[in-house]
């Protein structure tokens, strides 16, 4: 089974991304995954936020696999607590697809028709968040979810 982050735009803060080298490789532990960075448009905002997220939005699907299970992280998607987000990736391993990918957005989130073809839409907080801290999250709760799939004494 292979997992797969593809996520919009780099995170700057070392501190966060020393969290995320941190919960990738405990994740190698369990699933063969891969972290794709797609570069976020860079053209100026005012007016072209409809422009900007097609554009990212065609260089996510160069990137994704078609037959994968697809997870699109939405600030409108259902928030799950990490039991029931462990329960869905394990839906998503056990789906019979060979890969799992998790798609993170830029600062304007992700091209409607990216949430609309995806699987399931995931919400990590009805607060706004930076894109490395929902980086650092969804990693650090998948890494959780593969530890409650396990039976391991990670979550408490």
């Amino acid at each position: 089974m292979r997992l797969t982050l593809i996520a919009v735009g780099k995170v700057s803060e070392p501190f966060i991304q020393d969290a995320c080298a941190v919960y990738a490789a405990r994740t190698l532990r369990y699933a063969a995954f891969h972290l794709v960075v797609i570069p976020k448009e860079r053209i100026s905002s005012e007016g072209k936020i409809d422009f900007i997220l097609r554009q990212e939005g065609r260089r996510i699907r160069e990137k994704l696999d078609p037959e994968a299970f697809t997870v699109a992280l939405d600030e409108r998607g259902k928030l799950l607590s990490s039991a029931v987000f462990g329960r869905l990736l394990a839906r998503g391993l056990n789906s019979g697809r060979k890969e799992t990918a998790f798609i993170l957005g830029g600062p304007y989130g992700l091209d409607e028709s990216l949430k609309e073809q995806a699987d399931f839409r995931l919400s990590l907080s009805p607060m706004t968040l930076t894109h490395g801290m929902a980086r650092m999250l969804l990693l650090e709760q998948i890494y959780r979810a593969f530890t409650l799939i396990r039976g391991e004494p990670y979550h408490k």
